[in-house]
């Protein structure tokens, strides 16, 4: 890994040490126009349980999922974890919350356990998308839904048939490709669309077929 793009991982994808820590600070400042926009794509409603993949500090739950019946979030950095435990400590003591620290294509949670899973600006720095959107499948339960954010609009080539890695080492991916992901990754009616914020990202849908 060249020098960029482990400054890039170390400070945005999986912030660790004094450098991630600043990088997850930012993040949390910085990322409100992508959870709103994500909240109102999910349409959370209170009986739903919800997982984040890539949860970074829980900032999505804290101000969008509050009357949600349950939250749970994973991420890969230690220092995101701590953060998000810290920030929803009410809920985790009263039960309704969990956050817990591991990779996107080893989910720790049963078949069918949530209605609702998200990411939001994760997938693009997983090893496997693939695997981590199977996951997610998996943890759905029939007619559970889904929406992520898939890297940044018009990145990839257009003749790119398959994600791509650019210099920063993220995952890009042309309409086209993603589409073709989230079939792959079983599921229904997938529909992909750029997402009304600032940097034209990516937003991928779908849902577990009932049947």
């Amino acid at each position: 890994m060249g020098l960029r793009r482990r400054w890039w991982m170390t400070f945005f994808g999986i912030p660790r040490g004094p450098l991630g820590r600043f990088g997850a600070w930012f993040m949390q400042r910085t990322n409100g126009t992508f959870y709103r926009a994500m909240a109102a794509e999910l349409d959370l409603r209170p009986e739903d349980e919800l997982l984040d993949v890539g949860c970074g500090s829980a900032r999505l739950f804290a101000d969008h999922a509050r009357d949600v019946r349950y939250v749970a979030g994973l991420d890969a950095s230690g220092v995101q974890v701590t953060m998000a435990r810290k920030r929803l400590a009410q809920r985790i003591a009263a039960g309704t919350a969990e956050v817990v620290e591991g990779t996107a294509s080893e989910l720790p949670w049963e078949d069918g356990r949530f209605s609702v899973a998200t990411s939001v600006n994760a997938l693009k720095f997983v090893p496997d998308p693939l695997a981590a959107l199977r996951e997610m499948h998996r943890v759905l339960r029939p007619g559970g839904r889904m929406a992520v954010t898939m890297g940044e609009a018009e990145e990839a080539p257009a003749d790119a048939r398959e994600g791509i890695v650019d210099v920063w080492g993220q995952w890009q991916w042309t309409d086209a490709a993603a589409q073709r992901l989230l079939e792959e990754a079983g599921f229904a009616d997938p529909e992909v669309r750029v997402l009304p914020v600032f940097s034209k990202a990516l937003l991928a849908r779908g849902s577990k077929p009932v049947a």
